[in-house]
Order: structure tokens, then sequence, then C-alpha cells
């Protein structure tokens, strides 16, 4: 069980990951609406933590998302960053939503998890759920998100495995069903806060 006093019926979703990778897509399907400014550009989008909320299965959910706090370029303003978005989840526990790409696991997010717990504190790997996003690269690929943990590189697996396998797939296209992915989503998130 998660630590903070909380009435069982909020949560906070904190989006963490690269530049790209499609934290604010994910926070889009999530809310199921267009909240947060996504775009599919190499370039930071999102400069600073912003939330929205919505309602899933009668819990409140609170959705933060963030710039690329893993970003070297950004050194000088990810205390301030972090510091932001531990003041927006104060309320209701939190649980960390590490998005990357299923097609590409790059230099960088090999100490993600290192670098999640520096700003964050040791615990936060309890609190983390890996969002994988391009789900069609798989599809397209033809291969199964099963198939894609199995298979994927040695550093990747550790993170995953470091997360006791809490990992979803979502494909944050207009035109995929985001219901499905959400509600796994939540059936993985309901099961850490029990």
């Amino acid at each position: 069980m998660m630590e903070g006093n909380h009435s069982g019926t909020e949560v906070n979703l904190v989006l963490l990951g690269m530049t790209g990778t499609g934290k604010s897509a994910s926070g889009n399907t999530i809310l199921g609406k267009k909240e947060f400014i996504s775009r599919v550009r190499s370039n930071l989008v999102t400069t600073e933590c912003q939330e929205a909320e919505t309602v899933i299965n009668g819990r409140h959910v609170r959705v933060i998302d963030t710039p690329d706090i893993f970003d070297d370029e950004m050194k000088s303003s990810i205390k301030e960053h972090v510091g932001n978005c531990k003041d927006l989840s104060q309320s209701g526990p939190c649980v960390y939503l590490l998005v990357m790409h299923v097609s590409r696991f790059t230099d960088g997010e090999r100490d993600t998890l290192e670098m999640l717990e520096t700003a964050f504190g040791s615990k936060v790997r309890e609190q983390t759920v890996i969002l994988f996003t391009r789900g069609k690269d798989l599809e397209q690929g033809e291969m199964s998100f099963k198939s894609f943990l199995d298979q994927c590189q040695p550093d990747l697996k550790t993170i995953v495995e470091k997360c006791r396998g809490r990992c979803v797939v979502f494909e944050n296209h207009a035109s995929a069903s985001g219901s499905d992915q959400v509600e796994k989503l939540m059936q993985i998130v309901d099961g850490m806060l029990k």
C-alpha cells in the first residue's frame, strides 16, 4: 500500500519521460479529451508542469504532465519542475507513469529509474508503471506486447523487472480506442493502491 492518507477515491498520475515519447498525448488519452498540447516533434513542447482532472470508474484522477526532467540542458530548472510536480501531487496517492516508445530505447533511458529515485525518493519504483507508447508499431511488426517484453533489450528488461512488471501499451492516435487502454492502466493503478 502506498503511503499517505487518502480516501481511496483519488489518485495523481504523473507523466514522466524523455522529450518526444508521448507524455502529453498519453495524458490526453487518459483524460479522454485534449487538455495538453501534443505534437509530433523532437524538441520540447511541454515546458512547465501542467495538470488536468477527470473521473474514471468513480475515481478522481489528476493527470500531471511534466517537461523532460531528464534533459541535461534543463539541469538548472529540474529541481523547480520536480518541486512543482510534488506540489501538484500532494493530495492523494501518486503513481508515476514512465512513458517510453515501444520502438525506441535510448542510452539516456538506461538510468531512468536511478534519476527518478534521485528526484522523487527511493520508493519511486514501487509507485511506477511503465507506459509504452506507439503500440501500433508492435501491431505492424506482428508482435504481441508480451513478446516485446520477453525479447526487449536487457537494460529495458531490468527496468521492467524493477517496476515489478507493471507496464501497459498505449496507442494515442485519435482512431485508437482509448478506453480499453485506460481501463488496463487503471486496473494496475487500482491494484497498487490496495
